[in-house]
């Protein structure tokens, strides 16, 4: 789920699109780049402040967050009892902290764990700051940029579009159900898991109204007809968003040096 575009004065707001992309393959590749859970905290705290100086609503941060606690909770649990020991250079990381079944729990796995749940933590974040910072016309001019299709590009960046919109319309349908007195989410793992059928029904005949009426609004205004298209405000790097670039890159040059040193390992 993502955060749709908010208009603001931020300083990231003001920053171009390309700027903001190249920051999240950073975090993203340096996140990947360290197996150390503390450098991947350290990074999640930097992507968090950067995220709360834009102006980032909490509420929607922990609406993003809330359905990734079980598939965190049960990404620890695997990687604590499969991840192998010998993987890790330090003893203490292959150390067992207890065992199920004879399966030992290693504290290198566990911590590897926490890894990667910080992993999916960066780019949620990350990807947060860039779609609530930038406006769908600009996504859509950095795909034409990249070379991909206009079509093709129009269709991404639509999905992005809509991923709000269509949480929205879950929630209220939702709502609406439990008002029939529908029991959404209650009950055993079966029950809970057949009880949003009367949400999922209603969300899929509404996206196929949504595209029908999308489709039929783009026929109206000449979609397709020319081969290229113009765009009312051209995307355009300035002097602070090369800054920032340079800055980005040495960040991630300094980062593959650190790991060459075995800094950050496990």
């Amino acid at each position: 789920m993502l955060i749709e575009y908010y208009p603001s004065e931020s300083y990231v707001h003001k920053l171009d699109v390309r700027t903001k992309a190249l920051g999240f393959l950073v975090f993203t590749i340096i996140s990947f780049v360290f197996l150390s859970p503390v450098i991947n905290l350290l990074i999640v705290l930097c992507a968090c402040v950067i995220l709360f100086t834009i102006g980032t609503p909490s509420t929607g941060i922990k609406k993003i967050i809330k359905p990734l606690l079980p598939i965190f909770i049960l990404m620890l649990l695997i990687t604590g009892f499969t991840y192998p020991a010998s993987n890790f250079i330090s003893e203490e990381n292959q150390r067992t902290l207890f065992s199920l079944w004879s399966i030992p729990f290693t504290l290198g796995g566990f911590l590897y764990g926490i890894t990667l749940v910080l992993r999916i933590l960066i780019m949620v974040i990350t990807s947060t700051i860039v779609t609530y910072t930038t406006p769908i016309e600009d996504i859509l001019q950095l795909l034409k940029k990249i070379k991909i299709p206009h079509q093709f590009a129009f269709i991404i960046a639509t999905g992005i579009r809509f991923i709000p919109t269509m949480q929205k319309k879950s929630e209220m349908i939702q709502e609406a159900q439990k008002a029939r007195g529908a029991e959404i989410g209650t009950g055993g793992f079966i029950k809970s898991i057949g009880s949003y059928i009367t949400v999922l029904i209603p969300l899929i005949v509404d996206s196929l109204r949504m595209s029908d009426n999308l489709a039929i609004a783009m026929l109206n205004r000449g979609f397709g007809a020319m081969k290229t298209t113009t765009d009312l405000n051209e995307i355009k790097m300035r002097g602070r968003d090369y800054l920032i670039c340079f800055g980005e890159v040495i960040l991630i040059a300094f980062a593959f040096w650190l790991r060459s040193k075995n800094i950050g390992v496990l």
